[in-house]
């Protein structure tokens, strides 16, 4: 199976607009993409508005109006917060978007790191984990089990429900964010899948094998997909003209939320991956992909909303043209 490519569509900042988000969806689905993710914010504390404007549009309405707009495209969240949601809800909005789009919905779900952003939703950031696993738990329950069905947890409580209609996918792929080892865990225990933040491929290859031998453990079968969601993408036609850093600048001046995110990565020479020559950028994924990567989400708004919509169309493009063609001529 060759590497499938997924593009992140931004939906705030200077992409916070509707038309914006329909051209960076439609044109991705004519370049052949296989997949569009949306991040997930839903209230910016005052702290953390000069890092993200606080216009984001919701997630999953973003997936559903995509998912309406679309024939092919299948669509993802990247990653939705967990806690910040009622999992029974969840799972109708989610069941029914995948019956009425022919099963072209994929969740990804996170803990989340915004602890001001969770305190405003009503969640104490210190059990952000513990619920984040009772909403997968419920939703796979509910998902899954036929008549009656109820759940007894610490955050989560209902007696026996019936629960119609079913996702249209059997398993609704449930993808778990996360690099540490309990987002490990609550991947290989609870998910369909693993959608960490651009580890480098030795961390991936460790993490995946992880995965693996946890699931052996515990006879846990069924499909399991390993995806990627990466760093800024960007195909250059000048090597000089490759910039030196990427993610937050300042990082050391951060509030502390934003240390989850790990720096990305580099190769020897200090150039970030993903961010090259179309060569460049080619050996940077088949690295990846031989760590045991199956999916890759890209991003190709360089990291700053302000660089502009047509700058965005123009990286899709490149990689479509330029790279993928490496990996479509295997599938």
């Amino acid at each position: 199976m060759s590497l499938e490519f997924g593009v992140v569509v931004p939906t705030w900042g200077a992409f916070g607009d509707a038309q914006k988000i329909r051209r960076l969806i439609l044109r991705a689905e004519e370049l052949g993409y296989a997949s569009v993710w949306v991040g997930d914010h839903l209230l910016l504390p005052d702290y953390a508005v000069h890092l993200s404007p606080a216009n984001w549009y919701e997630a999953m309405a973003c997936c559903l109006v995509g998912l309406g707009w679309t024939t092919r495209l299948r669509f993802g969240t990247d990653v939705l917060v967990a806690p910040y949601r009622d999992p029974r809800l969840l799972a109708k909005m989610a069941a029914t978007a995948d019956q009425l789009s022919g099963g072209r919905l994929t969740l990804g779900l996170g803990v989340g790191f915004l602890e001001g952003e969770l305190r405003a939703l009503g969640t104490d950031p210190a059990q952000r984990g513990a619920i984040t696993d009772e909403v997968l738990a419920v939703m796979r329950r509910l998902f899954e089990s036929e008549g009656a069905v109820g759940f007894e947890g610490r955050h989560v409580r209902f007696d026996p429900v019936h629960f119609a209609p079913k996702p249209l996918q059997r398993p609704l792929p449930l993808w778990v964010g996360g690099n540490g080892r309990r987002g490990l865990r609550r991947a290989a225990l609870l998910g369909d899948g693993w959608h960490p933040l651009f580890p480098s491929a030795e961390q991936y290859a460790e993490g995946r094998a992880f995965i693996l031998k946890l699931r052996a453990e515990h006879a846990i079968r069924g499909p399991f997909r390993f995806s990627y969601s990466c760093p800024e993408t960007r195909i250059v036609d000048d090597p000089v003209r490759i910039p030196t850093g990427t993610g937050y600048a300042g990082r050391d001046s951060l509030p502390p939320d934003y240390a989850y995110a790990p720096p990305p990565p580099v190769d020897a020479s200090g150039r970030p991956l993903f961010i090259g020559t179309a060569e460049q950028v080619e050996a940077d994924l088949h690295r990846i992909e031989a760590a045991g990567v199956e999916h890759v989400v890209l991003r190709f708004w360089a990291g700053d909303p302000a660089a502009g919509i047509d700058d965005s169309i123009d990286q899709m493009e490149r990689f479509a043209a330029r790279v993928r063609p490496a990996f479509d001529a295997r599938a």
